[in-house]
């Protein structure tokens, strides 16, 4: 209704919703979208240029022809209506399948209009929400330059063809800030995200930009990467590792940089010179760089304006106008807050209705869910956004309900009077060391004593889960099982105690009483700047600019032991205690404190013999060891 939209300035007169049957179609996309759905790529660029493009997105019914509403229902019959349409509200389907719209389809072939590109069916069903279905993407215009024989063979799924044709034709443009326009890809697992990046990057080497760009958050997933160029026959473009390149080194002449999120914040002092990763990309790249920069699964850059992190993100996209930029995420446009990196999308900033970021989270964050939905549409007819997903269609699911035995009702029974001893135990040390704070100390305690209950609720139900799975096997059928949680860290940590050997299973639920009681610091040797020592032998450093972790508590008078890995805070050896210094990072617990840890870990050690083990290594072992069953992990 256009009253719900009276609060903008410059709104105009709408259409009236009484006299839409008598307004044809194209009429409605040809006065109010035409010059985003035709206009050239390389064009002025055109976003949510006015309410008119809103009003003609929600007024638009789906591609299939324009429907007029029916008639109000007698007053008699009113309340029968109402009923009727509550009960039919329980059947309207949340999405439609999903066909790239500019092509068509002949038998197993998809053929592009507009540019004669071949390519097969997606090999399975793919969805997208209803609101976006009931809009068009742009026409295509571009010309792809992909092989026909990577094409014919598959490598490249038509769905993925048209993700790379559209990400590509948005980078012609430029916006009105002079930077080039970037392209989001909201594709769910199983579309192949990871293809389509390939194909882009490939396609901007076969137009000549040879250098590219991947951030990711781990560095395991270069091996995805070069994976994915493999599979797409682009062999000769190499993936250089980052944190393989010695800091300064920027003798890699062309190929694809991979580095994660965390390597834009790298600093290095050697040779008494300081370097950081970011300088290392910006004259790796030069400043004239046009080429692609991938940031998959960004979502991991959301806080861009309270971590180092994020800001490095957008720093660098500031600082190479004129790349191509890829946003990969499947929660990317979840949350309106959560896009504040998507600085090329050009939906905020100069030219646009809104002045800033903050602009235009106000305008959507008042009007809820419904105007994120609509910036969505608006970002897919604009020809920056393609999201689409796996069809559940055809999947049934049951819970089953697995009854606990009275062996693991007494593990769990003294596993929890132990943690409340221990929480005795912890507020005792708390007051005799005079903590003032204890923020960090219970943030640590609870978070321990939630991923123990976690690791021991996942064990329990080990025995059924053989059971059933077993059953279903015998019926011909194949089994995945998924975990919330590996243990793998728990195991690690064990494989570091026993120099990388194993004499037993570990148990994940094992230890989880705080590994750090076992007086081993994990935290890193740091310089110390401008600082001072408490009687409890905690430096408060003063300069914050350490501290880089997403939502890292900087409380410096918490417990010595829950403040192991936090940078901000350094632990001293009393007897050396030098100001300007490097620390070993030992603290010297009073007598008392050391006698009420060991009795901690004494109990511990009772009852670790009795906890399960490892879900994991106990399902391999139940289902006939390593060569029966097949492990994927990241």
């Amino acid at each position: 209704p256009a009253d719900s939209l009276s609060e903008y300035a410059d709104a105009q007169s709408f259409i009236s919703t009484d006299n839409l049957d008598s307004v044809p179609l194209p009429t409605l996309w040809d006065v109010n979208t035409s010059t985003t759905t035709t206009t050239p790529a390389h064009s002025q660029f055109h976003g949510l240029a006015s309410l008119d493009d809103i009003t003609a997105i929600i007024s638009t019914p789906p591609l299939g022809g324009f429907q007029p509403p029916p008639p109000p229902p007698p007053a008699e019959e009113e309340e029968d209506a109402e009923e009727e349409e509550t009960e039919e509200l329980g059947h309207v389907d949340t999405y439609a399948e999903y066909r790239p719209s500019k092509c068509r389809m002949y038998s197993h072939v998809v053929l592009f209009l507009s540019s004669a590109t071949i390519g097969i069916s997606h090999p399975d069903i793919v969805v997208e929400t209803n609101t976006l279905s009931s809009v068009p993407p742009p026409d295509i215009t571009y010309t792809l330059s992909i092989p026909e024989s990577t094409i014919n063979c598959g490598h490249l799924s038509a769905l993925q063809l048209e993700a790379i044709i559209y990400a590509c034709q948005q980078h012609e443009v430029i916006l009105q800030n002079n930077q080039r326009a970037g392209f989001l890809i909201g594709d769910g697992a199983g579309v192949g995200k990871g293809r389509t990046v390939a194909g882009i990057i490939l396609e901007n080497y076969l137009k000549g930009r040879k250098k590219s760009l991947w951030f990711s958050i781990s560095n395991d997933l270069k091996f995805d990467a070069e994976r994915d160029l493999k599979d797409i026959d682009a062999l000769n473009i190499p993936v250089h590792a980052l944190n393989k390149i010695k800091y300064g080194d920027t003798a890699t002449s062309e190929g694809v940089l991979f580095a994660t999120y965390s390597a834009l914040i790298g600093e290095s002092q050697a040779g008494g010179q300081h370097r950081t990763r970011i300088k290392q990309i910006l004259d790796w790249c030069k400043p004239d760089f046009d080429g692609v920069i991938i940031f998959d699964e960004c979502h991991k850059a959301k806080n861009a304006t309270s971590t180092k992190m994020g800001k490095a993100v957008l720093d660098l996209q500031n600082k190479l106008p004129r790349a191509r930029v890829v946003y990969a995420s499947a929660t990317g446009a979840s949350e309106p807050k959560n896009m504040i990196y998507m600085s090329r999308l050009g939906i905020w900033g100069e030219g646009t209705p809104f002045r800033a970021f903050e602009d235009f989270l106000h305008a959507i964050e008042k009007r809820g869910v419904g105007a994120m939905e609509i910036v969505a549409m608006d970002m897919k007819v604009s020809g920056m956004y393609i999201a689409r997903q796996l069809s559940f269609s055809g999947v049934s699911f049951h819970i089953e309900e697995i009854g606990l035995d009275s062996d693991f009702k007494l593990v769990y029974n003294k596993a929890a009077k132990l943690w409340a001893e221990a929480l005795q135990v912890f507020m005792r040390a708390a007051d005799e060391l005079g903590l003032v704070s204890r923020k960090s100390l219970w943030g640590q305690f609870w978070s321990s004593h939630q991923r123990f209950f976690k690791y021991l609720c996942i064990a329990a139900k080990v025995r059924c889960l053989v059971e059933l799975a077993k059953k279903e096997l015998e019926a011909g059928k194949c089994i995945v099982i998924g975990l919330q949680s590996t243990g793998e860290s728990r195991t690690r940590e064990v494989l570091d105690e026993n120099d990388g050997h194993l004499d037993r299973f570990v148990s994940a639920a094992d230890l989880f009483f705080f590994g750090s009681q076992s007086g081993k610091p994990r935290g890193r040797q740091t310089k110390v700047p401008k600082h001072t020592v408490d009687s409890g032998g905690v430096i408060n450093i003063s300069d914050d600019s350490s501290s880089d972790s997403d939502g890292m508590d900087t409380d410096s008078n918490s417990s010595p032991d829950s403040l192991l890995d936090n940078d901000d805070v350094i632990f001293v050896n009393h007897t050396s205690c030098q100001t300007g210094s490097h620390y070993s990072l030992f603290f010297l617990f009073t007598a008392r404190i050391e006698e009420m840890k060991q009795g901690l870990l004494n109990k511990i050690a009772v009852l670790g013999k009795e906890l399960p083990l490892n879900t994991l290594d106990e399902l391999i072992d139940k289902f006939g060891g390593p060569d029966k069953v097949s492990e994927v992990q990241g």
